[in-house]
């Protein structure tokens, strides 16, 4: 997946095509990481000196009462990222053109 994704993109990029070339580096990327993930399943950090000391996916996970609170900080701030997400992007829309800089000094 990662070799095809970056020929894709290799392909796109000689083609100009923006679209194609955006999918196929996104391919490329997702398919390297996966191939790292996968290949290393179920360890996260292996160890050398005693496979049982092994840190693996399960250890790795938190407690019910931990996501649990997770979930509840998600629900709570998420919406209000997003807005302000929202709003700094309808802020800041438009293209940044000469005229628009010389116009305001503090543009900058």
């Amino acid at each position: 997946m990662g070799i095809l994704g970056g020929t894709i993109a290799y392909l796109a990029l000689g083609l100009k095509a923006k679209v194609p070339g955006l999918i196929g580096s996104s391919l490329s990327i997702a398919g390297i990481i996966a191939t790292a993930g996968l290949t290393l399943f179920p360890f996260l950090m292996p160890s050398s000196v005693d496979p049982a000391s092994s840190f693996t996916v399960w250890d790795s996970s938190s407690s019910q009462m931990t996501l649990f609170i997770m979930l509840c900080a998600t629900i709570v701030f998420l919406p209000i990222v997003l807005a302000y997400t929202a709003w700094v992007y309808r802020v800041m829309r438009g293209p940044v053109t000469t005229g628009s800089l010389t116009r305001n000094p503090n543009a900058y």
